[in-house]
Parts: C-alpha cells; sequence; structure tokens
C-alpha cells in the first residue's frame, strides 16, 4: 500500500467516525429534544423552539446516514451492483433530509 493510498483511507476512516458521531448527536437531539447541557440556556423553551430542535436532529442525523453509506460503498470492497444501489440509497435518504427540512418548516 502506497503512502498516499494509507492517506486517503485514514482520512475516509477520520470522515467515517466524523459522520458516526454526527449521526448519534442528531439522534439524540431528535429524541430528547434537548442540546447537550453545556449548550443549555437557563430559560425553559418554547414549544416552537422544541419541534425546530426535532426537525434539525432528524435532519442532522438523516445526513449523516447519507454520508456513512457514501462512505462505505468507497471502503468496504464490494460488487459494482451493490454498490449503486448503495449509492441510491443514500441519494433517497439524502432528499429525504431535504424533504424533512422542507415538509416540517414552522
Amino acid at each position: 500500500m502506497s503512502d498516499a493510498n494509507s492517506v486517503v483511507v485514514a482520512f475516509r476512516l477520520v470522515l467515517v467516525v466524523f459522520n458516526f458521531l454526527l449521526f448519534v448527536f442528531g439522534v439524540r437531539l431528535a429524541v430528547s429534544q434537548r442540546f447537550p447541557i453545556t449548550w443549555a440556556r437557563p430559560a425553559h423553551p418554547t414549544e416552537s423552539r422544541q419541534s425546530r430542535r426535532v426537525r434539525v436532529g432528524v435532519g442532522v442525523a438523516l445526513v449523516a446516514a447519507s454520508s456513512l453509506i457514501l462512505e462505505a460503498t468507497s471502503l468496504i470492497p464490494m460488487p459494482f451492483l451493490i454498490s449503486g444501489i448503495l449509492l441510491a440509497v443514500a441519494l433517497l435518504v439524502a432528499l429525504g433530509a431535504l424533504g424533512w427540512f422542507v415538509v416540517s418548516r414552522e
């Protein structure tokens, strides 16, 4: 394995870890409807802010899931057909995130 190839693989692995953490954060934000305690404000959030947090959390989770699927197709050796199917699924998830932002606007 050449040095350039190992650098690219290491960068992609860092992207996978980052996207996974982003996915976990988005799911946590959507489910708990709260930001982490260090970001919390002293005032109780209004109902519109609670729904905004769910919208942002689900959107972030969907975008991160799409990125994870895209990185999986490049890191894991697989047949061309399965790679194409996963690419189409990643595109559908990304379009689902866009649709979620448009439909769930306040």
